[in-house]
Formats: C-alpha cells, structure tokens, sequence
C-alpha cells in the first residue's frame, strides 16, 4: 500500500468517525436519530438540524447502501462510494482544517 493510499483510507475513515460522532452526538441531545424528515418541521433549531445532518449525511448513505446490497448490489455500490467520497472530502476538511494536514 502505497502512502496515498493511506492518506486516502485516513481522510475517508476520519470523515466516517466525525459523521458517527455527529449522528449519536444528536440522538443523545434530542433523542431521535439524523433523518431527513426532520428537516420537514420549521423552528427555531432548523439550522442545527441541517448541520447535524450535513455532518451524519456519509455515514447515514454509506448504511443505506449496504442495506440495500442484497435487493441491487449495482445501486448499493454507487451509493456507497458516493457516501464515501462525501466521508473523503469532509474527512479532508477536518483533518486540514483542525489538525493541520496538507
């Protein structure tokens, strides 16, 4: 494994962990989990809503991809690498935004 390799798997991987993070950190507060309907109601927590689902978005695809991996893998597979490059590219802004990577 060449080292791009790893810088790749790191950002994805970082990218997932934060979207995880987000996701329980949310159902601890309110008590429901990230979902898009939850954008559907108006009040006064509609922007921490939408920021907490940006965040949980990679992994919340990434586990609906898989889940539909027996009925259309074909399907299941695209959505899954497009969870995981949203997880890369926000894996990417944690890590050069707070860590200090380039």
């Amino acid at each position: 494994m060449e080292l791009w390799h790893f810088i790749w798997l790191l950002a994805a991987l970082t990218g997932l962990t934060a979207a995880g993070l987000a996701g329980n950190g949310w159902a601890m507060v309110t008590g429901e989990h990230p979902h898009l309907w939850m954008l559907a109601r108006y009040s006064a927590t509609t922007p921490l809503r939408a920021i907490a689902l940006v965040a949980y978005a990679p992994l919340g695809i990434v586990k609906s991809g898989v889940a539909d991996m027996g009925h259309n893998p074909l399907f299941a597979l695209l959505v899954i690498s497009f969870g995981l490059v949203w997880s890369f590219l926000q894996g990417v802004f944690i890590l050069t935004t707070f860590f200090g990577f380039t």
